[in-house]
């Protein structure tokens, strides 16, 4: 051992030396009322508190107003719309291009089957239209050169034989004239012979009596002859006249046949012309059938291009190039999705203010988006006892898909206005709802505050912590009106503190509640004993009890941000301040240690 002790002799000479200089370091810049490492951990935390009997809240005015009821239900996001492509004739698929995830454009060929059977009949079809057109012209040639022309003889033959009647019948008209001119010379003439008949008795007597000459009795007897030639030619024309009637008359009845054969001849070449026409007519509506077979022929033919009905994303593939599909086969599935259906299965409960318009959050993952509802099914589930509610929301990028599940918060209409709290006050015991409330306003006592960390003290656990913060060893100051107009500086940080918001002594009261609809955020309640303008405990209710002093203070996530200063809560005794480091003390503090501070030694005046 002594061997030990005489090698490390210089160790332990060393070690020495370091403690006693360490308990003399620690004697000289020791000072009153300083906590050492012992005093510090055995210091009771729980002490650190505002002044007994003051708690900080925070503080928030009763408001008037309507609250939406919402309502949270898990959606399924849908496709605005969704079609099955399928072909419309059967065939060989030759040609699948498009894969899921494409987009295609409306009218896009997204599938091809084989032509080569279709496009014979399309072929066939093609030459029957080309031949119906051939025959469809001849018929018309037909019609409009041949027959026509036809028509139109026996048309001018028929004209010709009426215009030989009516010739005839003029002349048998003027041979019936000339019978009545004959027959009024016949009558003359015979009134002339029988006049010279009586002239030449009369005159033969007076000649055989020798009363008149021979030579005058020849000369009456001559007129008396010429007047009885006279009645013969006068007969003789009568007769001819007469004959030339039976003449006219026979080319009447000759010209009349001719008439009723031309007739019958233009009979007859109506009769083709018709004929023709029909057969030009028939031809036509062959060529228009052939037409007809071959434009359908030509679409059957287009089938084989399946094509899709409107844009979207194709979403499913169910066959594959090779095989034979027939009418009703899905090939594809495109979905329009640029818009999407947002749906939910809401209680029918819950449908009670739900209509088209209402608001609508959509949640998915860490994204929200604002909608409303664009459709309420007017009927219900029968065995959910749901109706489905949408809202049709634009998809951009395409980040919704079909099948997805989102949250959905349905906002419900209210009618009457109410008073509303906010959420977090509304506290309940035994199901009971109350909250607390902060009314009228009484002096506290000073409180205290570390320069260094901000922590509000009492006067006597300042007095208690010789006015040294036990967190970071600040010096603990009194609040005071003349320091909190300006900025406390914080030694720790190296920058000031901003001024504390200004607030008053309150006495807190608690109120039981009926609570209504919550948004989260607020929530409605009623009650007698609410008044409009009540500050309401919104945070810091833990321990108040009836009655309880409270003031008022800006809240954070953890906690007040700013603690109240003793010069904004009203009240409390005198104070004294060291004239030399700014530390405060209470009275009785500064009376114990003869008004003089006793780590600086500067002289304790009064503050207030």
């Amino acid at each position: 051992m002594m061997k030990w002790i005489w090698r490390n002799k210089i160790s332990i000479l060393a070690l020495v030396v370091m403690v006693l200089a360490s308990n003399w370091v620690v004697k000289r810049f020791h000072k009153p009322g300083q906590l050492d490492v012992i005093a510090a951990q055995a210091m009771d935390m729980s002490q650190m508190r505002p002044p007994t009997g003051i708690a900080v809240v925070d503080l928030v005015p009763v408001r008037q107003g309507s609250l939406a009821d919402t309502v949270t239900y898990t959606g399924s996001v849908m496709a605005f719309n969704e079609q099955d492509i399928s072909p419309r004739v059967t065939g060989r698929l030759v040609s699948l291009p498009v894969y899921p995830g494409d987009t295609v454009r409306a009218g896009e060929v997204v599938a091809q089957l084989d032509t080569a059977e279709l496009s014979a009949k399309t072929d066939q079809a093609l030459a029957q239209v080309r031949q119906a057109r051939i025959s469809q012209q001849v018929a018309v040639l037909t019609h409009h050169l041949h027959h026509t022309a036809a028509m139109d003889v026996a048309s001018a033959q028929m004209g010709a034989a009426e215009q030989g009647v009516t010739d005839a019948e003029e002349q048998a008209q003027a041979a019936r004239d000339a019978i009545g001119d004959a027959d009024a010379g016949v009558q003359s003439a015979e009134a002339n012979a029988d006049y010279w008949r009586v002239e030449i008795a009369r005159e033969k007597q007076l000649a055989d009596a020798g009363a008149a000459s021979r030579q005058e009795y020849q000369n009456e007897l001559a007129q008396s002859q010429g007047a009885q030639s006279a009645v013969t030619q006068a007969k003789s024309k009568a007769s001819e006249a007469r004959a030339m009637v039976r003449s006219a008359l026979a080319k009447v009845a000759v010209a009349r046949r001719q008439v009723t054969v031309a007739a019958s001849g233009r009979r007859m070449a109506q009769a083709d012309l018709t004929i023709a026409e029909s057969a030009a007519r028939e031809e036509g509506a062959n060529a228009a059938a052939a037409q007809s077979a071959f434009q359908q022929a030509a679409v059957i033919e287009g089938y084989t291009r399946i094509v899709s009905p409107s844009a979207g994303v194709v979403t499913a593939r169910l066959v594959a190039p090779g095989t034979l599909v027939q009418p009703g086969t899905v090939v594809l599935k495109v979905a329009e999705i640029d818009r999407v259906r947002v749906q939910a299965n809401v209680a029918v409960d819950d449908l009670a203010g739900i209509a088209v318009g209402s608001p609508v959050k959509i949640v998915t993952g860490a994204s929200a988006i604002a909608a409303r509802v664009t459709a309420l099914f007017p009927s219900a589930n029968a065995d959910t006892r749901t109706a489905v509610v949408e809202a049709v929301i634009p998809n951009p990028g395409h980040h919704l898909m079909p099948g997805a599940f989102v949250t959905m918060h349905i906002t419900k209409a209210t009618d009457t206005d109410k008073m509303l709290v906010p959420a977090e006050s509304v506290l309940y015991e035994e199901g009971q709802p109350y909250l607390w409330v902060a009314r009228g306003n009484k002096p506290v006592a000073v409180q205290y505050r570390a320069t260094g960390c901000g922590m509000i003290y009492s006067a006597s656990d300042a007095k208690k912590n010789h006015y040294i913060c036990p967190m970071d060893h600040s010096k603990i100051v009194p609040v005071s009106a003349a320091s909190d107009s300006k900025p406390h500086p914080n030694p720790l940080l190296g920058k000031e503190r901003e001024p504390d918001s200004p607030s008053g002594l309150l006495t807190a009261h608690r109120i039981d509640v009926t609570a209504g609809a919550s948004d989260g955020d607020w929530t409605e309640v009623a009650s007698a004993d609410l008044q409009q303008g009540d500050q309401i405990v919104r945070h810091g209710q833990a321990g108040l009890i009836e009655d309880a002093k409270v003031t008022a203070a800006a809240w954070g996530p953890d906690g007040p941000k700013k603690l109240p200063t003793a010069a904004q809560v009203p009240g409390g005794e005198t104070q004294y301040r060291c004239e030399v480091c700014g530390l405060t003390f209470s009275a009785s503090d500064a009376k114990k240690y003869g008004y003089h501070d006793p780590m600086e030694g500067g002289k304790l005046v009064p503050v207030r």
